[in-house]
């Protein structure tokens, strides 16, 4: 929905960077990818500085976590703590609810693309 809603708007009408990122992180930790500070910035379709600051907010009430990357030193890999990951399928559950759908949350990367679209 947000995607949808980010394309037909423009992402800088109805920017959630936090949201993007979260939903980012969880797919991501479901299809075993690794996600690097620099692309979750990327793909929070606001400006890097902003993405940053967001990041270190999420941080900081502990929805992720940043550590360095193994191999290359510069690379800063972040990954959602259990309590992010649990707000995320708590909110999933939510909207299936709302959405008056089974509850999908859980599911896989499948149910949550189809889902959105």
């Amino acid at each position: 929905m947000r995607k949808a809603l980010g394309d037909a708007l423009g992402y800088r009408h109805c920017a959630n960077p936090i949201w993007d990122m979260l939903m980012e992180l969880y797919i991501a930790e479901r299809e075993r990818r690794i996600v690097y500070l620099w692309s979750l910035c990327s793909f929070a379709n606001v400006p890097f500085s902003t993405a940053c600051r967001k990041v270190t907010e999420m941080e900081e009430i502990g929805l992720v976590r940043r550590n360095t990357a193994h191999r290359d030193r510069r690379g800063v890999v972040v990954t959602l703590t259990k309590n992010g990951e649990g707000l995320i399928e708590s909110l999933l559950d939510r909207l299936a609810e709302i959405y008056n759908v089974e509850s999908t949350a859980r599911a896989g990367v499948s149910t949550l693309v189809r889902f959105a679209n």
